[in-house]
This record gives C-alpha cells, structure tokens and sequence, in this order.
C-alpha cells in the first residue's frame, strides 16, 4: 500500500522542484513485468540514468506524477505485451503521452545480454531517436479503444476454441491410432462415437469417453461463437467470403480508415514481397509475412471458396492460367497474389475509393 504525501513532504517536494531548472523533455523507458516495473529516464540530452524499480502500477504512476513537477514534457515507451494497455491508458488519463511499441530484442541478442535493466535503457534510447526524427527507431503500435479490443479478443477466443478442440481431437485419435483402429474423422460427434463404440474394446472406449463432453462442450461453444460473429455482420459482403471471415478480419484490422495506401493495407497481412537489393540490381523474394497471420489464414481460405463464385473478378481472370494448371507451386503464389488484392479492394470499397461495379464482385447479405 502506498503511503499518502504528508504537508510537509509536499512541500519539501515543491521547494525542491523550485529550486532546480526545469527539463524541457523528461523520456521514460518502461520495463513492464507483473510483478515489477524498471523504469529508465533520460533528460533533455544528457545520458540515460540508473535504472529505477517500482512494485506496482499505483506507485509508478505516482512517481511520474511528482516528475511532472520538474519537466515541461514527459514521453514514456513501452513494449506490447501480456499486460495489454492499462498503463498506457492510466497515463493517458493523467495527462502523459505514452507510446507503446513492438518487442524488440535485436540489439540484445547481438550482445548475448539481456536484463530488465537494459530493457529499459534501450527503450529509453529509441524513444528519444524516435522524437528526435527517426521515424525507424521504433515500430509504434495501434491502441485499440475498449470496444475495439473486446471484439478483437472475441474473435481471437472463437479461434483458441477451434484450437483447443483439434488438440483433444487427436489425444483421442491417437489412442484410436495406437490400438490399431486408424484415424476416425469426428469421432467424439454423437453418430461417430456411436458407430465407434461397437467396434473398439471397452476399455478404449471408456479412454475416449474422457474426452467425449469436453470436445461435445467445444463444439456447443464454438457454434455459439460463429453465431455472434455471423450477427455482427448484417451488410453486403463478397459472396465466398463469410459472415464470421469478414469479422474476424475486421476485428485485426480495427479500422479501414487507419490506412493511408494500399502498400500499407498489405505490409499489415505480411503480403509484400521481401527485397534484397544493392546498387543497381533489384532482387524480389517471396513474402515478408511479418504482418498478422491471422488475416493471411483468412484471406487464402476466402481466394479458394471465391475461385468459382466470382468468375469476373479481375484478379481471377489474371491468374487463371496458374490457377487452372497443375503446378502446385504456382497455384499457390497465385493465390497469395489474389489474396493481397482482394484486401486491398476490401479496403478500398470501405473507404469509398471505388464502387462494386467496377470491381465486378457479385455481393450477398444485406
């Protein structure tokens, strides 16, 4: 528990930032941890302080409350993580800009030392770069609103769910596997289980009954999830691409009005091509996929349903020939082509840059 600002440490605290010159801009690099936060602060253009350790979030944002008394501008970074943002919206609320970036171990791994300590030095000394002009010292991260985040983490259960029941699947295929009675496709739904259970012994059958109501209970789950998904998505969408596809994809994304271009709408789904170019030559390679994995999973599922439902799309008609072929790794380079395309269409039809004439996508729903 914190103790309360007496009278007179207050006022020993004020007589205090009286008598010192106020910095022009206070950086903190935060070190965030359950049970600990080292926080590195570093002002104006001097060198980087020690490093200083605080048990809670009370008593962080209590100290960096009293150090706004002895700066005219506090910035605080800090790595996304396990903790979501509650500190950067506490902050928020007392009046503090925060930034919260990805992880980034790099200069760590090069030296082979990694500390809490120089976690948060590092970050101090990025978010100062940061400030002072390169863009590329940090890769800054999109804060969800509330909402946001609740139907992000909706979506995001829906696919732990489906996770999960694949995993106790095989649990019980593999003893199906063990004794000698192959793979069984669904074997926990009631007509797989019932035809099952006359043809195995019953001691294994009894071994897959303790699995049964947990797998049975996923599935009630999981149809229950699809349904709210389907109920979010009453308007017109492109026919192939599902109700719950579309908002699971729009729950990553957040916004369609975040992205100014349509590099940036793929560089997201990790669908640009990788570059390893020096002087005058020029080489390609394939994707970075370092964007969300999800909507690469997504958007290659919607490409294969839409391949006969949307004949006139043009970037069918463009890769019909690798499509129509039978070299397996063309079809699938095509594929990731038509899927890059189709979000950056998605994109531009949400954001009014061009109609669904003019795409030629037949549209269902609504």
């Amino acid at each position: 528990m914190i103790k309360p600002i007496t009278a007179l440490t207050e006022q020993v605290i004020n007589n205090n930032a009286q008598g010192k010159k106020k910095a022009k801009r206070i950086v903190l690099g935060i070190d965030v941890h359950l049970r600990g936060y080292q926080v590195a602060r570093k002002e104006d253009n001097l060198a980087i302080g020690s490093v200083q350790s605080f048990k809670s979030q009370p008593e962080l944002l209590l100290w960096i409350e009293r150090l706004k008394r002895r700066a005219e501008q506090i910035e605080v970074i800090y790595e996304a993580g396990p903790l979501g943002y509650s500190l950067y919206r506490a902050l928020r609320a007392q009046g503090i800009s925060c930034r919260v970036c990805a992880p980034d171990s790099s200069v760590q791994k090069s030296t082979r030392r990694k500390t809490n300590a120089i976690d948060a030095r590092e970050l101090a000394g990025r978010l100062f770069n940061y400030l002072n002009g390169n863009q590329r010292a940090l890769q800054v991260v999109r804060i969800p609103s509330i909402e946001q985040e609740r139907r992000r983490l909706k979506s995001r259960q829906h696919d732990q769910l489906v996770k999960e029941r694949k995993r106790l699947a095989a649990q019980g295929n593999s003893i199906l596997l063990s004794q000698n009675y192959g793979s069984v496709k669904n074997w926990w739904r009631p007509r797989s289980f019932e035809r099952l259970s006359h043809g195995v012994t019953p001691w294994v059958k009894e071994l897959l009954e303790v699995w049964l109501e947990l797998l049975r209970k996923l599935d009630e789950k999981i149809q229950q999830a699809k349904a709210q998904q389907n109920q979010n998505q009453k308007g017109p969408r492109p026919k192939g691409l599902g109700a719950g596809s579309l908002e699971q994809l729009e729950s990553e994304l957040l916004d369609w009005e975040r992205f100014s271009s349509a590099r940036k709408i793929g560089c997201i789904a990790g669908m640009v091509p990788s570059e390893w170019s020096t002087g005058g030559g020029q080489r390609l390679g394939s994707i970075t996929k370092v964007g969300l994995p999800t909507l690469r999973r997504i958007l290659v599922e919607a490409v294969w349903r839409m391949k006969r439902l949307q004949p006139d799309y043009e970037p069918f008609r463009k890769w019909a020939p690798a499509l129509e072929g039978k070299n397996a790794a063309r079809k699938k380079k095509a594929v990731v082509a038509i899927a890059r395309q189709l979000i950056v269409d998605l994109w531009r039809l949400k954001t009014g840059r061009i109609s669904v004439q003019e795409l030629k996508l037949v549209m269902v729903g609504g």
